[in-house]
């Protein structure tokens, strides 16, 4: 009998193992009065294409995503999130996409009462508070881990909290799979700088310098739609205007011009702008 009941503790004892290493699991804890830190760890490795951290104000149903791990490989990892206002219930989650298309959630967790959740006695004690053979075999040392907080543009928008460990992966990941760049701002603090390319001047197909370097208006449908256009100076103040262009083909006299140089436009399609350009006026 009594051999039974051993091999019946073993196998809980493996299946509850087994299941504390199938799905990503993640804690929240305070920061200070208005955000708390939501933080994961991910058994898969590089088997995890996939992280994300949904939101609901129901613990089953319409949870939505307001975070995806830029690096859903790391083993550890963590996004702040602002506090909700009291007595409002809100629950989390992890969703996270394996490599070969499997996907996945955890079991949501209250993100309003978390300071009751470290408050729970951990894993390992009985009801009575006392330690016995079976809980101590499943307890883990608890590590002290270093937190990088990261930034975004600015020192004002902290959106993450990355593991000491993890770091380093992290920042290769944007270094090399993004054109974003990585910032020290002190110690275990950086700034994430969004890349932001320069926009493409395309010259109008409306209102253009053409070969003769004359200022050139060409709209074909101009009888069919009331036109007009707004010249601006480098300031955005509009100093010319055609209320309502008649011809399809005009050329505009350079005296109307200040100077040589660039000038913006908008151009008008029954009082909807049509387009917002420059062209250059030449000497």
């Amino acid at each position: 009998m009594k051999k039974s009941v051993a091999i019946v503790v073993l196998i809980l004892l493996s299946s509850r193992l087994l299941a504390q290493d199938t799905l990503p699991q993640f804690n929240i804890r305070d920061i200070n009065t208005k955000k708390i830190l939501i933080t994961w760890i991910n058994p898969f490795g590089d088997k995890c294409i996939q992280l994300s951290v949904q939101r609901s104000y129901d613990s089953l149903r319409f949870f939505s995503t307001f975070y995806s791990a830029p690096s859903p490989e790391l083993p550890q990892n963590g996004v702040v999130e602002l506090k909700q206002p009291k007595g409002i219930k809100i629950y989390y989650r992890i969703f996270y996409v394996l490599d070969g298309g499997a996907y996945f959630f955890s079991a949501s967790q209250r993100g309003d009462i978390f300071m009751e959740a470290q408050q729970t006695k951990p894993i390992g004690y009985n009801t009575t508070g006392s330690k016995d053979t079976l809980t101590t075999l499943i307890e883990k040392p608890v590590e002290e881990v270093t937190w990088i907080s990261v930034y975004k543009n600015s020192k004002d928008s902290l959106v993450q909290m990355i593991n000491q460990h993890s770091f380093k992966r992290f920042r290769d990941s944007i270094l090399y799979r993004t054109k974003d760049t990585v910032l020290s701002i002190g110690n275990n603090q950086v700034i994430l700088k969004t890349y932001i390319p320069k926009p493409v001047w395309r010259a109008s197909p409306y209102v253009f310098t053409n070969h003769e370097s004359e200022i050139a208006i060409n709209i074909p449908q101009v009888k069919f739609h009331h036109y007009r256009l707004e010249v601006l100076d480098e300031n955005g103040l509009a100093f010319f205007e055609i209320k309502q262009l008649r011809e399809g083909n005009l050329i505009l006299d350079k005296s109307n011009f200040l100077h040589e140089g660039w000038f913006s436009f908008n151009l008008y399609e029954d009082e909807k702008l049509k387009e917002h350009n420059k062209f250059y006026v030449p000497k």
